[in-house]
């Protein structure tokens, strides 16, 4: 099992609080769960994501249709710290994972009726480039051509930490001193950020699949389907806006 020191993927990968070990009963035998907590299936997980991605999707549509654009920076800010916060203290219940389902959603609407304004279609692309790169890793680690190991757990979080970073300098120097550091003017640079971001959003599908399973194996409650569809929700929402930037700026170049 790979390893790393991270506490989001640690939590991720070892299901910390997710099944309570069973002890001895009042008559020596082992404490059994609840009927109502049954163990966690693949059609909870399932349903749970769908049910995440309905709201995601309803969220933009609506954003869209009610002029809604001008809440995208809030629901940006909220999202990111929810999600942070989710990652660090996983909670296996429904209002966590909707309420970050909506307020990306107003990001999601926002950033794609921007960018299909100058580059009309460059939405639809994207959500078949998302669902692509879904489907391919999913293929790769059903079939383990590629596998969940500890040094490239370390670097796809690393990246992912080093982009943060990177992406808020950024947003501070426009804002704050005016300056454009080039990671998102369609440039060289911009163009390598996003294929750097897409490659280690991808490999945090590995990470979300590899949860699921051990949510499966381990037995778990089914409430902790709703945190496994929170995180394939986060990576692919991710995957999504670095497509669409990237898409954005080759048609640009």
């Amino acid at each position: 099992m790979p390893t790393t020191s991270n506490p989001a993927i640690r939590n991720l990968l070892t299901l910390d609080g997710a099944v309570a070990p069973a002890g001895p009963g009042p008559t020596g035998g082992a404490v059994r769960p609840a009927a109502t907590d049954r163990p966690i299936t693949l059609d909870d997980i399932v349903i749970k994501t769908l049910a995440v991605f309905g709201v995601l999707t309803a969220s933009a549509f609506l954003t869209v249709y009610l002029e809604l654009g001008f809440l995208a920076l809030p629901a940006l800010l909220a999202g990111l710290g929810l999600g942070i916060f989710l990652a660090l203290r996983p909670r296996p219940s429904a209002p966590p994972a909707l309420l970050y389902a909506t307020a990306q959603g107003v990001v999601l609407g926002e950033a794609t009726q921007f960018f299909d304004a100058l580059y009309p279609g460059v939405g639809t692309r994207a959500v078949i480039g998302t669902g692509c790169i879904f489907a391919g890793m999913l293929a790769a680690y059903h079939t383990r051509v590629v596998r969940v190991s500890a040094k490239a757990t370390r670097w796809a979080v690393g990246t992912a930490c080093g982009l943060l970073v990177l992406f808020l300098a950024d947003l501070v120097a426009s804002w704050v001193f005016g300056t454009d550091l080039g990671l998102r003017d369609g440039g060289g640079l911009a163009i390598a950020v996003s294929g750097v971001a897409i490659a280690a959003a991808s490999y945090f599908l590995l990470l979300e699949f590899e949860a699921a399973d051990r949510f499966l194996r381990s037995g778990a409650s089914h409430r902790w389907a709703w945190y496994v569809a929170f995180g394939l929700t986060m990576t692919l929402v991710w995957l999504y806006l670095e497509i669409l930037r990237l898409l954005s700026y080759l048609r640009w170049w």
